[in-house]
């Protein structure tokens, strides 16, 4: 009878032991899926800030003198991350950068006066020149 308790016992330590081993699995792999995500979702909301200046910008250009409209970027992407916009003549792009991520969308205008901001951002056509602030 102790035997027979005895290796009941042991089994049911195998058990515990190989649920114990499996749970630990997939939390790691559930972890891995989370942070995966997370990436996925700052992504996308740095491209969809970059879009946004992007689309303000081309719309001051094309529409001319006397263009004015306000907009409101994210004060991080996601709630989580930080990041910064620039607007490159150069290139004529607008650029956002963030922790583990770029985008670059076409920006017609050659002249611009302010920068993009994270908040409340009011856009303006004033002589051809593009002016945030």
């Amino acid at each position: 009878m102790t035997a027979v308790r005895a290796q009941t016992s042991l089994e049911f330590l195998s058990l515990l032991g190989v649920l114990l081993i499996m749970l630990v699995f997939f939390s790691l792999v559930s972890y891995q899926r989370s942070m995966e995500l997370n990436r996925a979702a700052v992504s996308a909301a740095g491209w969809r800030a970059c879009e946004l200046v992007s689309l303000e910008v081309n719309s001051a250009s094309s529409v001319g003198e006397g263009y004015e409209h306000s907009f409101t970027l994210p004060m991080k992407l996601d709630g989580t991350q930080d990041y910064s916009l620039e607007i490159s003549a150069s290139e004529r792009a607008v650029r956002a950068n963030w922790s583990g991520g770029q985008c670059l969308m076409p920006a017609i205008p050659y002249s611009y006066s302010g920068a993009p901001a994270q908040g409340y951002n009011r856009v303006r056509n004033v002589g051809g020149v593009i002016v945030f602030g």
